[in-house]
């Protein structure tokens, strides 16, 4: 289980059609089999050196997800039982792809406008969601799209600095609401 507070954004060094090589910048403890949230999606240390850390992928995760094109990745490794929780409850079990649409610079960040995804029931003004794995809270919802308001620490410490318009985002619903809405 995640949490959607990402530990910070890399690389993706090379793909294949059952694998994904990211940069290993950051000081992790990794061992073999761990779990790491890859935009999202929850994918298991196959190999790792001082350089790369590569996952096997099935191509059921590439198809459910944009990791099979985007060039940068947020991770986030697995919550640890009796750690602090924050962000809210993310599985790594990407539900869809939507688009990036738009950025409108805010006084104080930046709103992000996305398309619809086709479960829109399971979004709630307010309420929380996983794009590329990063825990947000839905500001607006409109008949068109939905939109998140990110904080400049969101934008330095993500890929959503990096994101252009059309770009796939990988969206996983809030597992809770999908609990109670899905009844």
């Amino acid at each position: 289980m995640f949490t959607g507070i990402v530990e910070g954004f890399v690389p993706v060094v090379k793909r294949s059609k059952s694998s994904l090589v990211i940069k290993n910048m950051y000081s992790l403890d990794l061992k073999i089999g761990q779990s790491i949230a890859c935009n999202g999606a929850c994918l298991s240390v196959a190999k790792f050196s001082e350089n790369e850390i590569e996952f096997d992928v099935l191509s059921e995760t590439f198809r459910k997800t944009n990791l099979s094109e985007v060039s940068f990745v947020n991770l986030e490794r697995a919550m640890l039982a009796g750690g602090r929780f924050e962000g809210h409850v993310v599985l790594g079990h990407v539900d869809e792809v939507i688009f990036f649409i738009e950025k409108k610079e805010e006084e104080s960040g930046v709103e992000f406008v996305f398309s619809l995804p086709a479960q829109m029931k399971y979004l709630v003004e307010k309420g929380s969601v996983s794009l590329n794995g990063v825990s947000l809270t839905i500001g607006k919802i409109t008949d068109k799209s939905f939109s998140v308001f990110l904080i400049p620490l969101t934008l330095k410490h993500t890929s959503f600095g990096e994101i252009e318009k059309g770009d796939k985002i990988s969206l996983e619903y809030d597992y809770l609401g999908k609990l109670l809405l899905s009844r």
